[in-house]
């Protein structure tokens, strides 16, 4: 059952990751209502690919979820290490969006959850 729940959060989060993603390639900085250079707008452009990647990388962990750690936890770094950019960014300068908010609370305390939940399942075995 344990199991089941999740590859459903996997799923979950892999999808939230890869709308937010998509949206950034899509639509870039003018979903913030701002307008900016084509470098910056490059740059924020990339990073939303990268989440989509981060999402697929997540589904792709979905169907043998037991011997996927290396994989969630690669995924966890690589978005917590982000997040500490976006910290860092908020300490300057303030919330700019709600958007910015919910991205810092998934990237902080969801998918580190969603980690430390994978590792805890393994080491009880309820990953079989």
């Amino acid at each position: 059952m344990e199991r089941r729940l999740l590859q459903i959060a996997l799923a979950i989060v892999g999808l939230v990751a890869m709308l937010f993603g998509l949206s950034g390639v899509l639509f870039g900085t003018s979903l913030a209502g701002i307008t900016v250079g084509v470098t910056l707008e490059g740059y924020v452009r990339f990073i939303k690919g990268v989440l989509i990647a981060a999402g697929l990388i997540y589904w792709s962990a979905i169907p043998q979820v037991e011997k996927r750690g290396e994989r969630i936890a690669v995924v966890t770094f690589i978005l917590m290490f982000g997040a500490v950019g976006r910290l860092l960014a908020v300490v300057g300068h303030g919330f700019p969006t709600v958007g910015l908010l919910v991205s810092l609370i998934g990237e902080l305390i969801v998918v580190p959850l969603i980690w430390l939940w994978h590792r805890r399942l393994v080491r009880r075995g309820a990953l079989a």
